[in-house]
């Protein structure tokens, strides 16, 4: 409706760049897998029943909302300070691409998707820069 356009259009214009960037977790879950990027795991794996609500870490657009072969239903969101949160083996995807998430927002479904995939689990990463980093580093209340 009109009115959802406009505050979407408002959120755009109003969506500032420039602000304190903060991160929270993605999903209630235990943790399975910590980032481990010397042994390949470039994020953290949240165990979880399928179907869990996962959350964005933070604001920002989504740049990818797909399904990929290895790691299933995927999204992935820029932020600012060349920042990037990735969510990996959803069950199913809530945003598409383009979409302005503030964060806590529900963006998908946990799942067990993608030929990667050990169980349902949610497996997150952030990225600085082009290069992964520990979210544990930089999740409020980790």
């Amino acid at each position: 409706n009109i009115l959802s356009v406009f505050l979407t259009f408002l959120d755009k214009i109003f969506y500032n760049q420039n602000e304190d960037l903060t991160f929270i977790k993605p999903a209630e879950g235990f943790i399975s897998r910590a980032y481990n990027p010397e042994r390949g795991h470039n994020g953290t794996d949240y165990v979880m029943k399928e179907n869990n609500p996962i959350f964005a870490s933070a604001s920002g657009y989504v740049v990818f909302a797909d399904y990929t072969t290895n790691f299933g239903y995927t999204i992935i969101i820029n932020h600012a300070e060349n920042y990037l949160t990735k969510y990996l083996h959803c069950s199913s995807l809530l945003k598409k691409d383009g979409d302005f998430v503030r964060q806590g927002e529900m963006i998908a479904l946990s799942g067990n998707s993608g030929t990667e995939s050990t169980g349902p689990h949610l497996h997150f990463e952030i990225w600085k820069d082009g290069k992964p980093i520990d979210p544990s580093k930089v999740i409020i209340k980790f």
